[in-house]
Order: C-alpha cells, then structure tokens, then sequence
C-alpha cells in the first residue's frame, strides 16, 4: 500500500486506498500552471579514469607538502666563484689599472706641455744624474784629444787647449742628449702602452668572469629542471586526462514538469 506522499507542488495527499489511483497519482500528479522540465548536463573524466586522477591529485598534494611544486633551484659553485671574480675585477683589478692609467695620462700630459723630462730643463737634471759616468767620459775624451794634439805637435798651446775642452763638452752633451731622448721615449711609450694594455686586461678579466657565469647558468637550469620534474610529470599528466584519446562523459539529470 503506498503510503503518504508529496507531489510537485510540495502538498502531502493522502492515499485513497485503491491502489492503481494512488500509484497513477503519486508519479504524475501536476496542478495547472506547472513548469516545464529542466535537463541538467555534466561533462567530466570517463568513470574508469577516475582512479587515476584520484591518485594523480593525491601526489599533487604530497609534492605541494614537501616543496617539490615550489623549488628553486640555488646558485652553482661557478656562478659563485664568477660573482667573487666579479667582486675582485670591481674592488681590486681596476681600480688599480684605473691608478695606473691616470699616472700615465699625466706622463702624456707632461709631454704635450713640454713639462719634467720633456722639457727644457730635463738636460740639467739629466747630467746630474749622471755626473759620475760623464766625468768618466770626459777624461776618456780629454786623453784623446790631447794624444791627437800631441802627435800634431800642437800639445799645450792655447788653440790645442781649446779643441780638447770642445770635444770633452761635445761628448757629455750628447751623452747627455741621448739619455734624455731614451728616456722621454721609454715614459711616453710606456704610458701609451699602459693606457692600451689596461683596457685590454680589465675586458678580459671581464671576459673569464662572464664565461664562468654563462657556465653555472647553465648547471642552474639543468638543476631547475631536474627540481621541476615532479611538476612537469603532474602537468602532462592530467593534461592527458583532458586529451581527446580519454575523451569524456556526460551525464544528463532531468527534474521539473508535470502534465
């Protein structure tokens, strides 16, 4: 016997006692004005697929709990020692070859204003320097000139007297002459060669730092790679879940109507 029941419009009837009516009015029991039905539609993953994204979102979870969905890979022993290079080239390298180049831009400096050994009076300082070797020379050119003098016969006189001290000078000054030229050329040489070579050292000192680097940067990828590949393997698969070789499943719910 069918007991108590409601129909669409929520009213409880009671049964009548035959069974045929009450069965007839339970199932299709509808008051004027009733609405239409509704279908509702889910789409998702086949029912025997189901296992495996229940599985799949299981290690997702765990991989989130212990930081494999998070890592990042740190730096490599040869990005370090390239940032120490970095920091040496910085603090030590060419603030030195900078200290060098400014001494020898003043050199340049120097020569173009016609200043310190490229001056006038470089000739004096020269020969002072020197005083010990040009008395040297000028005894050796003295005794020269006297032994010519004196197989001319002119040995003593005035005019004798006077050639001889000429040749001593002539020999110091240009002595003196060829110091001063071998020195103007080795500082103004140098200069323009310190200046050169200094950027040359400072690039290439640059140059092994940046290979270093490009070296550890490539270990750091390879390692953020291998760190991601727990979430990579999550990625594919359940992007394979939603290709279309598993395709999906609809299911389909009616409710509402009545006639």
């Amino acid at each position: 016997m069918i007991d108590q029941f409601e129909d669409l419009m929520g009213i409880v009837h009671e049964p009548t006692g035959n069974a045929f009516i009450d069965k007839i009015k339970n199932k299709n029991i509808c008051y004027k004005g009733g609405g239409g039905t509704t279908t509702t539609s889910t789409s998702g993953v086949p029912k025997e697929f189901r296992p495996y994204v229940t599985r799949g979102l299981a290690d997702a979870e765990a991989a989130r709990e212990s930081g494999e969905l998070s890592f990042v890979a740190g730096l490599t022993p040869e990005q370090k020692e390239s940032q120490e290079m970095q920091l040496n080239l910085g603090r030590e390298t060419l603030p030195g070859i900078a200290e060098e180049s400014a001494a020898a831009r003043g050199v340049l400096g120097e020569a173009s204003r016609g200043e310190g050994i490229f001056g006038s009076g470089a000739y004096e300082t020269v020969a002072n320097d020197m005083s010990d070797r040009l008395a040297s020379l000028g005894d050796q050119a003295r005794g020269m000139s006297q032994t010519q003098s004196a197989l001319g016969g002119g040995l003593g006189s005035a005019r004798s007297q006077a050639t001889t001290e000429k040749a001593v000078m002539d020999t110091m000054f240009d002595e003196v002459s060829k110091e001063v030229a071998a020195q103007r050329t080795g500082r103004s040489g140098a200069a323009q060669d310190v200046i050169g070579t200094g950027a040359d050292v400072g690039a290439q000192y640059g140059l092994g730092a940046a290979a270093v680097e490009r070296v550890g940067s490539a270990l750091q990828q390879q390692a953020q790679k291998e760190g991601d590949t727990t979430y990579q393997g999550l990625q594919r698969f359940f992007g394979l879940l939603g290709s279309p070789a598993v395709g999906s499943e609809t299911t389909s719910t009616q409710s509402g109507g009545g006639k």
